[in-house]
């Protein structure tokens, strides 16, 4: 979003707060900005910006619980209220920035407010940004991810998704679909790069989410054949079960979540990235940002076969099985190089976010034509 503010009048509309995020956060288990949320100050701030960028960013209002309700009459009419909330926030925002006229909205991966404000503001067009598969992942995409994003994509213009896998389920739903794949700020985690491994201490990183897309089956594996190496996941824990799992191996450590500006340090140390993901329906849809990261450090990577990864099968080892995973790991890492992680960066490099951003552009400018052949 800073790149594409480069050439554009941006305003990011945050996901709004629950009213269950606001009693975990008066108990102290989640952070938000109280007074934003509450309209104590001003809603609107200016993130922190690239040279020559300006992104706006815009939080809503609490919102109501709802997704523990099932489908139907009640469901729409609390999500109506949500997205009335969010829109009248919003509507005030766009004109006090002067961004009414040739509005493009878009919506990233929420259809039920894409559905509930479509149409709204009076925009130019509608955009989709699919980022993750709605028929997989967590109950709540199950229970109304599917029939939120099937009548919302009934409404809008066009589709930007992440993946291969992901364009196969979503096109047939949207003939103005385009892939633009994740990437990573190769700039931040090139500061991660060592010409070579330190000696001293053999360690296996694991950098995002620790959720139940991890095989814990495969990691289990390699803790226990591999008892003097350290394994360090750095990001959000999601799942009590994930942690309690990884908290039984002494040559574990779990570190939690940090900012991007923290992750190269982390990094530096590391001697091998692993990606471990399970492979469903979900999975399958996704390209892992990193991919990228790991390999703008120049680190050796192996990842199981869980999607679309032929854009790097010549770069990382892909495997199926957990003896595959460990023989892979063991193999890089007495493989790796100075050259090896130089030529790694170069792969890095192709797929940044500067790259990512004119990709995105052409595509909205395409849709904007289609559009306006339209009318």
């Amino acid at each position: 979003m800073k790149i594409l503010s480069t050439k554009n009048k941006l305003l990011f509309v945050n996901s709004p707060n629950t009213i269950a995020e606001l009693v975990a956060h008066l108990r102290g288990k989640k952070k938000i900005d109280l007074k934003k949320a509450l309209g104590l100050k001003n809603r609107v701030e200016i993130a922190e910006p690239l040279p020559g960028a300006l992104v706006y960013v815009l939080t809503p209002p609490i919102g109501l619980t709802i997704n523990f309700l099932p489908p139907g009459g009640l469901y729409r009419f609390f999500l109506g209220f949500n997205a009335w909330q969010v829109r009248r926030v919003a509507k005030r925002a766009l004109r006090k920035l002067n961004m009414q006229q040739d509005l493009i909205h878009m919506v990233a991966f929420n259809p039920g407010m894409g559905l509930a404000n479509a149409r709204k503001f009076g925009e130019k067009s509608l955009i989709y940004h699919c980022y993750d598969e709605v028929k997989g992942g967590d109950s709540w995409l199950r229970k109304h991810g599917i029939w939120l994003e099937e009548a919302f994509m009934k409404l809008i213009d066009g589709v930007i998704v992440t993946s291969k896998n992901l364009y196969k389920s979503k096109s047939p739903l949207c003939t103005d679909c385009y892939i633009v794949n994740n990437a990573a700020n190769y700039d931040l985690f090139s500061r991660g790069f060592e010409e070579q491994a330190n000696s001293k201490q053999q360690v296996i990183g694991y950098i995002g989410s620790v959720d139940d897309r991890i095989d814990y089956d495969i990691m289990q594996h390699l803790f226990t054949s591999m008892p003097d190496t350290k394994f360090v996941f750095v990001g959000r824990v999601m799942t009590e079960r994930g942690l309690a799992i990884l908290k039984k191996y002494p040559n574990v450590s779990v570190e939690g979540a940090k900012t991007p500006d923290e992750l190269p340090a982390y990094l530096k140390t590391f001697t091998l990235g692993v990606i471990p993901f399970i492979k469903d329906t979900f999975t399958n849809c996704i390209y892992p940002m990193k991919i990228n990261e790991y390999l703008s450090a120049g680190l050796p990577v192996v990842s199981t076969d869980f999607g679309d990864m032929n854009d790097f099968r010549d770069t990382i080892s892909i495997v199926d099985t957990k003896e595959e995973f460990l023989a892979s790991a063991l193999a890089e890492i007495a493989a790796d190089t100075p050259e090896k992680r130089h030529g790694r960066q170069k792969v890095a490099s192709g797929n940044t976010w500067v790259s990512r951003a004119e990709e995105m552009s052409a595509a909205i400018i395409d849709i904007e034509k289609k559009v306006a052949a339209r009318k």
